[in-house]
């Protein structure tokens, strides 16, 4: 095995989960808490990635097939829509969002793959960041890197 999982070895996590040992302390529910919503997080950054990763294989798929450069990408966000199963609208808001942080903000997407945000604080970073330039965006990102995890929703927005 390589260093990645595979789509067999994610599926059976789910279904571990469904098997989680009731006869445990609440001191231990709490840390099952956290470290689930950590889990939550990597799992969000990790998809963001495969996001990307698909769009670009999708574009370049459509490229060698010829397929005319206005036409090119149509099709991308409903798939991802589909496969987490949110409208297509949506999808196209889960697509944006992955290129931003993957390809913008390193370190919004370090802060949630580690966990230490959840991916509604990375979504507000991205979403006030979106009027700058690539270059002011990359900027913001490295001046709140590392303080991301100790804000609330509304100071993830502010800064």
């Amino acid at each position: 095995m390589g260093d990645g999982i595979t789509t067999e070895e994610l599926a059976a996590f789910v279904a571990r989960l469904g098997h989680v040992s009731p006869a445990v302390d609440d001191a231990e529910r709490i840390d099952r808490i956290r470290v689930m919503e950590q889990a939550k997080a990597a799992l969000a950054a990790a998809q963001a990635r495969e996001t990307v990763a698909f769009k670009r294989s999708q574009l370049a798929a459509q490229d060698a097939a010829g397929v005319p450069a206005r036409n090119r990408g149509k099709g991308i966000s409903a798939q991802v829509a589909l496969a987490r199963r949110e409208s297509p609208f949506k999808g196209g808001r889960l697509v944006g969002l992955a290129e931003a942080l993957v390809g913008e903000m390193p370190h919004t997407l370090a802060a949630l793959a580690a966990g230490e945000i959840n991916e509604w604080r990375a979504t507000l970073v991205v979403r006030e960041t979106a009027c700058l330039s690539r270059a002011d965006r990359g900027t913001v990102d490295t001046e709140l890197a590392g303080r991301l995890g100790s804000w609330g929703d509304k100071q993830c927005a502010a800064e």
